[in-house]
């Protein structure tokens, strides 16, 4: 079981149930600070998809910072952190990671209480109660949390200073020219480069190559004709989209089609 709350101008706030093996996480190009089995870990702005395990004993919870704020969100340049999982320890400042530690493990707290567990299969059941109602437990539990985030975290403040984020993102979705965005906003392009490094932790190209995959991705699944998420998604071809999605994605077009029921035809 996945559920997740978002938190305006920040990002998302989300927990998973114990699971066995490692998952294929799809790059979104967003950072994440992760408590899993009572350690704390960063994963880094992703530009590529990766395998990652979850804990088999406890939920795993996390705070994903959207495309841009991840320099802000965890007081360090972004770039450091690209497509890499890290122990917080040493690696953020402290006072963030305490802070961010104990926003977490309240909300870990509150997943696991008896009241967000909900009825157990049998007297020696450890596993939580994976039913619509207890899924329904853990969301409400996520609502509750998010309200509290933004004060334990300090971050609020600081991502209102980055509002020149969501113009980029924007432009990346609209897949507006390099050169065209950076006189709009002020910058030269090797400036604006060098500050997404700063904030995204990658540049223009690869935001707009993730968000390409993730438009493709959402068309496949909701049946459209592979060809036809190619042209919607802002591939110059079908074979543009296959080089490039299942680097991001970490499956080919076809293969997603496939386990959609889609025929991709």
């Amino acid at each position: 079981m996945y559920c997740e709350t978002p938190i305006p101008g920040l990002g998302t706030l989300w927990i998973s149930s114990p699971a066995e093996g490692a998952t294929t996480i799809s790059a979104d190009g967003c950072a994440d600070i992760i408590l899993r089995d009572d350690q704390l870990i960063v994963a880094g702005p992703s530009t590529r998809w990766l395998l990652a395990r979850g804990s088999e004993q406890h939920p795993t919870v996390g705070l994903r910072f959207f495309p841009g704020l991840a320099g802000a969100g965890l007081g360090i340049d972004a770039f450091e952190l690209r497509d890499r999982i890290l122990p917080a320890q040493g690696l953020l400042p402290a006072a963030l990671a305490e802070r961010g530690e104990r926003a977490l493990r309240a909300l870990l707290g509150a997943a696991e209480s008896p009241a967000a567990r909900g009825p157990q299969e049998g007297p020696t059941s450890g596993a939580p109660d994976l039913s619509r109602a207890a899924e329904s437990r853990y969301a409400g539990r996520l609502r509750d949390a998010a309200r509290a985030v933004p004060r334990e975290l300090a971050l609020h403040s600081e991502a209102r200073r980055l509002r020149w984020v969501d113009e980029v993102r924007a432009a990346a979705l609209r897949a507006e020219p390099l050169p065209r965005l950076a006189r709009r906003l002020g910058y030269s392009e090797r400036q604006l480069r060098r500050r997404m490094l700063q904030t995204f932790g990658y540049g223009y190209a690869s935001l707009r190559r993730v968000l390409r995959a993730e438009r493709a991705r959402d068309l496949i699944l909701r049946g459209a004709p592979l060809a036809t998420a190619a042209s919607l998604a802002g591939y110059a071809d079908q074979s543009h989209m296959a080089r490039e999605f299942g680097r991001v994605i970490g499956a080919a077009p076809a293969q997603l089609a496939a386990a959609s029921g889609s025929s991709g035809a």
